[in-house]
């Protein structure tokens, strides 16, 4: 009986339901799209990781040797090669394999790229005299991409499965020349670091967009509230129990929300992992569950919400409910609307910008050379031992062993370098992540052994992201890699190269480290977007439902003559102020989410200069938001029907 009575009232009101649907779908293809976007990435992300344990990089062996010791998931026989292309040059590992966790194989004819987000398939890229057609890009956890082409090289790179890994060490030490190698234990996912870093990363832009949203849900149901009130009065004076009103008055929004967010859920789950896959061709299919997850959390509390009125009906008395006479929509709503969007959008944007701050590398050389210690041992400049794969109080970093003098010190940004065996500096990133400062001792595992270092400084420096450790050198770990400041830094980069050297300009660097932005820059960007669209279905929710709510009055405005532009205006004076207020306000608490957020993936710098940055965007954004009233207001107006609204 009540839900036929439900759905014949909404019949008779296909325009109210037409809003509060098309809302709450925009707002469930937002929350699935983030989620789809969070859950493909991080699904592809485990997939990849899961199927191996020993990751290395050796020459002289081959991949059948190594399959006597496990599966060998990925692998690819490489050298160190130029590639061209736009014209410019880049540095990758060019050469034959395979990578089962991506399901590519090197193509007959042509090339496929791992970890190149620059290229794009069916760009043509030029190794040495020939040119190639890229046939697939694929997005890879490497900081040197990958070329696949029919042709083998002399360096092994190989992901794998090992069953025996001291067993595998034993055979490499006798038997390769060992480049790389890290193990990784039975209860670590490779990479997971990375892994969790960008789920918060993620996620936080969800919680921006969830707050955004339930606002948007609390405005509507407000504004639904205040327009029905005589309605109530009418039903409950005519006997009508408070359970059956409403569900006249409440359950037909009930319905329709839950039903439009239903809908929402396989559009948004599909519309995420495409635009993922665009802008990182990932080989994964959409992951359903990990949305699905919260789905079912937010399906509850909306319900929770909408079901408020129930108390409001309850406790209203029926004098009082026909006594109401409509109210037009408060300053305030809007001020709550604007100040929560552009809270949200903007802790989002500054949250990249504070990561790209972070990447304005100002370093103490300009060259960076690689490769065999002895080969390192032949070149000018300042010289370090290197170990990927340590620990420090528990967490996965690289260590480099300088000398007690050295250039990087002019990095410094606390403390002093060290002087003794048993002191140490750390990169700022690794002292925020785990809260260490100047004075604090750290326990490090090396080599197996754990041993207690004190922190006597805190650099600037970029190594693994941030979070690398500097000790003074021990004879276990031979000089590895080289640090110039060369007059002409490309012509040795030429010079090194063909030495079988792995060489980095300022500029390789750079490239490297913004191809992994790329992946939190597309998950910021995309959230933006979607905030920017909620705020605009939030403002026409507003303004129609204010109309439709006061019809009898607008229609009588319009019965008199009096022209739509008096309500535009009035419009104008109500949502503009709270738009500029709104916005200014929130600008400053973004800057420190958006502070808090960067710092998930890198130790973000964000300063006052970089609010005036966004005043710009503000100055284009006002202007529209007025011209979107003033479309607005005429349309809707245009729309009443005068006749039928004085009769109602």
């Amino acid at each position: 009986m009540k839900l036929k009575v439900t759905l014949r009232k909404l019949r008779h009101e296909k325009k109210r339901v037409a809003i509060v649907f098309l809302a709450f779908l925009f707002v469930s293809l937002g929350f699935n799209f983030t989620l789809s976007a969070v859950g493909s990435i991080s699904k592809a992300v485990e997939d990849f990781a899961k199927r191996g344990n020993v990751e290395l990089a050796v020459e002289g062996v081959t991949v059948e040797e190594l399959g006597r010791f496990g599966e060998v998931v990925n692998y690819v026989y490489f050298n160190d090669t130029e590639v061209e292309l736009n014209g410019k040059e880049y540095r990758a590992s060019v050469g034959y394999g395979e990578f089962k966790s991506l399901h590519v194989k090197t193509p007959e004819d042509g090339a496929v790229v791992l970890a190149f987000l620059r290229i794009k398939k069916g760009d043509r890229i030029k190794i040495g005299d020939r040119e190639y057609e890229v046939r697939a890009s694929y997005y890879y956890l490497s900081g040197v991409p990958f070329v696949l082409v029919n042709k083998k090289g002399q360096h092994l790179y190989a992901l794998m499965r090992c069953n025996n890994t001291e067993a595998l060490a034993m055979f490499l030490m006798e038997n390769a020349k060992v480049d790389y190698f890290q193990v990784y234990e039975d209860s670590e996912i490779p990479y997971m670091d990375s892994l969790k870093n960008i789920k918060n990363f993620a996620m936080s832009f969800f919680y921006l967009l969830l707050g955004a949203s339930l606002v948007v849900i609390v405005l509507l149901t407000v504004t639904h509230v205040k327009g029905n009130v005589r309605e109530v009065g009418i039903l409950k004076a005519l006997g009508l129990s408070d359970s059956f009103t409403f569900s006249l008055f409440a359950g037909d929004y009930l319905l329709i929300a839950l039903t439009a967010y239903l809908v929402g859920i396989p559009l948004g789950i599909k519309l995420g992992h495409s635009y993922v896959s665009s802008r990182f061709p990932l080989s994964t299919s959409p992951d359903c569950l990990y949305p699905l997850k919260f789905d079912v959390i937010i399906l509850l509390g909306t319900a929770l919400i909408l079901s408020l009125p129930y108390l409001y009906v309850s406790r209203i008395r029926t004098i009082e409910a026909l006594r109401f006479t409509p109210r037009k929509s408060s300053r305030l709503r809007f001020f709550a609307a604007f100040f929560v969007v552009f809270l949200a959008s903007s802790s989002a944007y500054f949250g990249v910008k504070g990561i790209e701050n972070t990447l304005t590398l100002e370093l103490p050389y300009n060259l960076e050379v690689w490769g065999d210690p002895s080969k390192i041992a032949q070149i000018p400049g300042e010289k370090a031992g290197y170990l990927s794969g340590q620990k420090v109080n528990g967490m996965t970093t690289e260590i480099y062993f300088f000398d007690y003098e050295s250039i990087f010190e002019k990095a410094l940004i606390a403390g002093r370098w060290f002087g003794k065996e048993d002191e140490a500096v750390i990169e700022k990133g690794l002292a925020r992540k785990l809260g260490l400062k100047v004075g604090d001792t750290i326990k490090v595992q090396l080599l197996g052994e754990e041993r207690e270092y004190r922190v006597v400084g805190i650099s600037d420096m970029y190594f693994y992201d941030f979070k690398a450790v500097f000790l003074p050198k021990i004879n276990a770990v031979p000089d590895r890699v080289a640090f110039l400041n060369a007059e002409n830094p490309e012509e040795l980069k030429e010079e090194y190269e063909r030495l079988g050297l792995k060489v980095h300009t300022i500029d390789d660097l750079k490239r490297q480290t913004e191809n992994n932005l790329m992946l939190f820059k597309a998950a910021a960007y995309g959230v933006m977007g979607i905030i920017f669209l909620i705020s605009l279905f939030a403002l026409f929710a507003l303004i129609y439902l204010e109309i439709e709510s006061n019809e009898k009055v607008y229609a009588t405005l319009k019965a008199v003559g009096i022209p739509n532009s008096h309500v535009w205006k009035e419009s104008l004076r109500k949502a503009l102020p709270s738009l500029i207020a709104g916005s200014l306000l929130a600008l400053p608490v973004s800057l420190k989410v958006g502070e808090y957020i960067g710092n998930i993936v890198l130790p973000a710098e964000l300063g006052v200069g970089d609010l005036t940055k966004i005043f710009p965007l503000l100055l284009v954004l006002y202007p529209f938001y007025g011209v979107f009233i003033v479309l607005l207001t005429e349309r809707v107006l245009n729309r009443l029907d005068v006749v039928k609204a004085l009769r109602s």
